[in-house]
C-alpha cells in the first residue's frame, strides 16, 4: 500500500498575529512544516464604509478582544466595524498557498456577533474554492441570534436578535463554517447590511484551522513501483523456465 507522509496542521492563532489597523491584506505563515507565506486574507468592497471599534477606538479591520463570541476567556479576533448602508459590501476572501498543491482540508473558522442591532448582518456567498476553481458549500452551525436560510453554496446568515460584545450570551451571535474533507484552496464570505440608513455593525473572524492534503510519499512510490515491476517480471520468468525445461 502507497502511504503519504503524515498531514499537517495549521492554525491562524490571532492571539500571536499581528494586523496593521485599517489594512485590508495580509500574509502569513502558520505552518511549521513549511517556510514561507501559507494564507492570505484579502478584504474588496466597500471599504470606505471601514469605522473605529466603539470598544477599543482602534481602526478597523484590526486584532482586538472586542468580540467574544462566547469564548472563555475572551480570545483575540480579527474584527470588522463599519457604518453600513443600503448596498454596502464586504468580501473577504482568504486564499491558502499554491504550495500546498493538493490543498488544504478541515477548513474551519467562526464569525462573531452576527446579530440584529439597528440593521442586520448578513453573511452570504459564503464557499470554499476547489482545485478546479469551482465552489464548494460550507457545513454551517450557528447561534440563536442569527437565522440560517438557503442550501448547498446559497446559505445565507442573517441576525434575528441582539447579543452581547462579550461575556455570558454572546455565543448566540456565533456561527461556525467547516469545508470538512473537500480540498479547497481558498474561501470567501461577504458581509452586508440588511437595509437601512448608515449605521455601525460589527462582526469578528475567529481563528482559522486548517490540515495540508499530504502528498504521496515519494520513497514510498518508488517502492511501490518496483514492487509492481518485480510481479509483473516473474510470471515471464516462470514460463521461459517451463519452456527451456
Amino acid at each position: 500500500m502507497l502511504h503519504s507522509e503524515s498531514t499537517s496542521g495549521a492554525l491562524v492563532n490571532w492571539d500571536v498575529l499581528t494586523w496593521a489597523p485599517g489594512s485590508l491584506s495580509n500574509s502569513y505563515d502558520v505552518d511549521p512544516s513549511k517556510a514561507g507565506t501559507d494564507v492570505t486574507f484579502t478584504i474588496t468592497g466597500t471599504k470606505t464604509d471601514f469605522t473605529n471599534d466603539q470598544a477599543s477606538g482602534v481602526l478597523t479591520p484590526a486584532i482586538t478582544q472586542s468580540l467574544a463570541g462566547g469564548l472563555s476567556p475572551v480570545q483575540k479576533s480579527l474584527q470588522l466595524a463599519a457604518d453600513l448602508r443600503t448596498n454596502s459590501k464586504i468580501t473577504m476572501t482568504v486564499a491558502f498557498s499554491s504550495l500546498y498543491t493538493l490543498g488544504v482540508k478541515n477548513v474551519t473558522f467562526s464569525l462573531f456577533d452576527i446579530d440584529l442591532e439597528t440593521n442586520k448582518d448578513r453573511i452570504s456567498s459564503i464557499f470554499g474554492i476547489a482545485l478546479d476553481g469551482s465552489k464548494v458549500q460550507p457545513t454551517i452551525t450557528y447561534g440563536s441570534a442569527i437565522n440560517f436560510s438557503g442550501s448547498g453554496q446559497g446559505q445565507i446568515l442573517t441576525g434575528i436578535s441582539s447579543s452581547p460584545d462579550t461575556g455570558p450570551g454572546s455565543g448566540a451571535g456565533t456561527a461556525t463554517i467547516s469545508f470538512g474533507s473537500t480540498p479547497i484552496k481558498g474561501f470567501s464570505f461577504t458581509w452586508t447590511n440588511s437595509n437601512g440608513a448608515p449605521f455601525y455593525q460589527q462582526i469578528a473572524m475567529g481563528d482559522v484551522s486548517f490540515d495540508v492534503v499530504p502528498e504521496p510519499n515519494p520513497t514510498a512510490l518508488v517502492l511501490l513501483i518496483c514492487v509492481l515491476a518485480a510481479a509483473m517480471t516473474r510470471p515471464r520468468n516462470a514460463v521461459r523456465n517451463r519452456a527451456r525445461r
